[in-house]
């Protein structure tokens, strides 16, 4: 055999090699992502997470004791893609058509992102309604849509609400993280029900694609190229959608809903420049933005509850007719 047919033969073997790795690569980054039960994120979770529990949770606070004692009421709802989705509901005190629809984030759960911050809603007087999106807590589904799925779900819910308690009811879009991506693509809906009054966004992303590129590089510490493109498209034919099509900002810069956008100004997970250029894009007649001093991912209401929860009687006070 000819040398320069064995160096072509090595070349394209070579070049199977790598393509076949990053295809692999791109495979277990999809799945270890998206995938409610992968058994990496499983395994660290399974050592990682009571630590975290214990270090940054108080088991002794009243809020967290009160939300335990509260009494729910449960519901579910068939979805588009034929999932039973759970939700629940703690009932204001006194009949009340305020409701707090609650947004929470990626692989947590409603009462693992609400528990705290219940009570701050039900003493304003609001039905507070928690939902588990798809692949997350007691609702069904296998993979995690990063707001894609969560969003169109969330549209579902709330036409679901106006039919069980009333056309009349106010609601406001509350989300932290994944959730908050979830009720900024709702804010940018056009068929978004006038029945939403405001929308508080806390620490959400620009896009799929830039917080994905954003983790990689800061996290992962892997090039974009080719796991972020070979992850999208086992997406695209396995979770259906292109990271492409999740973008908050583009979403906000059609919102006509007032928007209240909370981030920690120690956020490295979805970096604090987001939050600016989420705010800078965001066409609502009225806005604000709260940065939360020394606060990390999802902590701004941990970190500061009074400061948090002040901004957002603002917004209830100027928007909310009681």
């Amino acid at each position: 055999m000819k040398k320069s047919t064995k160096a072509i033969i090595a070349v394209t073997a070579t070049a199977a090699s790598a393509a076949a790795i990053g295809f692999g690569a791109g495979y277990l980054l999809f799945n270890e992502v998206h995938n409610r039960d992968a058994l990496i994120f499983k395994k660290v979770a399974e050592k990682v997470g009571p630590a975290m529990e214990n270090a940054e949770r108080n088991d002794e606070d009243d809020r967290l004791l009160w939300y335990r004692n509260a009494d729910f009421i449960s519901y579910e709802m068939i979805n588009s893609k034929n999932y039973r989705l759970k939700a629940k509901m703690i009932p204001a005190d006194n009949d009340s058509k305020l409701y707090a629809f609650c947004s929470h984030g990626y692989r947590s759960s409603g009462d693992g992102e609400y528990s705290l911050m219940a009570k701050f809603y039900h003493d304003l007087g609001f039905n507070v309604f928690i939902v588990d999106h798809q692949a997350s807590g007691e609702s069904d589904g296998k993979y995690i849509g990063f707001g894609y799925h969560e969003y169109k779900d969330c549209m579902e819910w709330l036409n679901w609400m106006i039919e069980k308690f009333g056309d009349d009811i106010q609601i406001i879009l509350q989300g932290v993280s994944m959730g908050c991506a979830t009720v900024s693509l709702m804010s940018g809906d056009e068929s978004l029900p006038e029945n939403v009054k405001f929308t508080v966004a806390d620490c959400g992303y620009t896009s799929v694609k830039a917080e994905f590129e954003h983790c990689l590089k800061n996290f992962m510490h892997l090039p974009k190229f080719p796991f972020l493109g070979t992850a999208n498209e086992f997406n695209k034919m396995i979770n259906g959608y292109d990271f492409n099509d999740v973008s908050p900002l583009e979403a906000v810069s059609t919102a006509k809903v007032p928007i209240l956008f909370i981030h920690g100004d120690s956020d490295t997970f979805v970096p604090t420049y987001m939050v600016h250029q989420l705010y800078g894009a965001c066409s609502s007649e009225y806005k604000d933005l709260l940065l939360v001093k020394g606060a990390a991912h999802a902590e701004s209401y941990r970190m500061n509850s009074a400061v948090y929860e002040a901004k957002v009687k603002e917004f209830v006070d100027k928007f909310i007719e009681k």
